[in-house]
């Protein structure tokens, strides 16, 4: 038994990617709870194994005494020439549990013992993998739909996205290969340990940066993303280096960047917006496909500001179900109040245009 227990423990830690080590603390403390039953509770109980000859000892150390008063510790000279011929009175003596004992009872408290050492020793390897990877984009398979999560596959062990961190238009089956951002990772629980999110703003900023060298580079910066998952995600960009367009960056030629981004958002729609230090220019820029006419920075202190629209646009500025302005609002950090209400000082000034 103790070979093709050893014989398995190699099988195993090779499969399991665990060290053997674990295996045999295992083994040890199966070995010590059956032997403890055996002898005694209370007896100086010991296991040696020996992975080269595939042997395992378990054995009670007593010591020879002229008159026992602890039966757990102490052996009669008498006895203790059973196990050792040479045995003198004060020395210790090595009493084997028998072979059988190490038997079907032994085996099975080694397997719990071993399975729940497997268990940990892989969530502690997941946990040391991801732990530093929390707040990056990484890539999974699907492996269950279930009602309240989806469960994925990773290189190391699985993933959890509950329903509520998923986009609108996020319809995912088993075997897609999807991308997504790790919001924690647990150190310990009964599923997986990594819990992941499709929804957060920072998921975008992390598609970016990843379909967008000059973004992972540095060269161009993120100043903010604010996102209505499934509907549309608003990017505000600059560059530190004046000869690249931040824009242009990221849209890619003729598209095609931004279009890679918006296929993993399934058909989100993505708005790209230069950043600028000047907030009447960046609140104009950042209220697109609205046509802003003036901006009056009425509160600097509570960032409220009053953006007044053409009538043309102040739908589009608005945006199905106030979309686009409370996205535009996020983005910029200002409070923004649209008005098509003109002062009569700004239609003569229309007019003239």
């Amino acid at each position: 038994m103790a070979r093709e227990l050893i014989e398995t423990i190699k099988k195993l830690s090779r499969e399991r990617n665990i060290s053997q080590d674990i295996f045999y603390a295992a083994i040890e403390e199966a070995l010590l709870s059956v032997a403890l039953k055996y002898f005694d509770p209370h007896a100086d109980i010991h296991v040696q194994i020996d992975k080269d000859a595939g042997q395992i000892n378990v054995y009670a150390r007593k010591q020879v005494v002229k008159e026992v008063t602890d039966p757990s510790l102490e052996v009669t000279w008498k006895e203790a020439l059973n196990y050792d011929q040479s045995a003198q009175e004060g020395d210790e003596v090595e009493i084997h549990l028998p072979g059988e004992t190490l038997g079907r009872i032994a085996a099975q408290t080694a397997k719990q013992i071993i399975m729940q050492k497997v268990m940990q020793a892989e969530q502690q390897n997941i946990y040391e993998k991801y732990k530093s990877m929390v707040d990056t984009l990484i890539t999974g398979e699907v492996r269950r739909v279930e009602k309240q999560k989806i469960i994925l596959s990773l290189d190391t062990g699985e993933a959890i996205l509950p329903v509520n961190e998923l986009s609108p238009r996020d319809h995912l089956s088993r075997g897609d290969v999807i991308k997504f951002y790790i919001k924690k990772v647990f150190e310990e629980g009964k599923g997986p340990l990594v819990l992941g999110t499709r929804r957060v703003p920072e998921f975008v900023a992390a598609l970016v940066k990843r379909e967008v060298p000059e973004v992972s580079d540095g060269i161009v910066k993120i100043f903010s993303v604010a996102r209505a998952p499934g509907i549309k995600s608003k990017i505000a960009v600059y560059s530190v280096d004046k000869a690249v367009d931040p824009v242009g960056a990221i849209v890619g030629m003729n598209g095609n960047r931004v279009l890679s981004i918006t296929k993993e958002l399934n058909g989100e729609r993505i708005d790209v917006i230069a950043w600028s230090n000047s907030p009447e220019r960046f609140i104009t820029s950042a209220l697109v496909p609205g046509e802003v006419k003036k901006v009056n920075l009425v509160d600097h202190r509570n960032m409220r500001a009053e953006v007044t629209v053409s009538d043309q646009s102040l739908a589009a500025a608005i945006g199905r179900s106030g979309i686009n302005i409370k996205l535009a609002s996020k983005l910029t950090r200002w409070n923004l109040q649209l008005t098509n209400n003109f002062s009569e000082e700004d239609r003569i000034k229309e007019k003239k245009i």
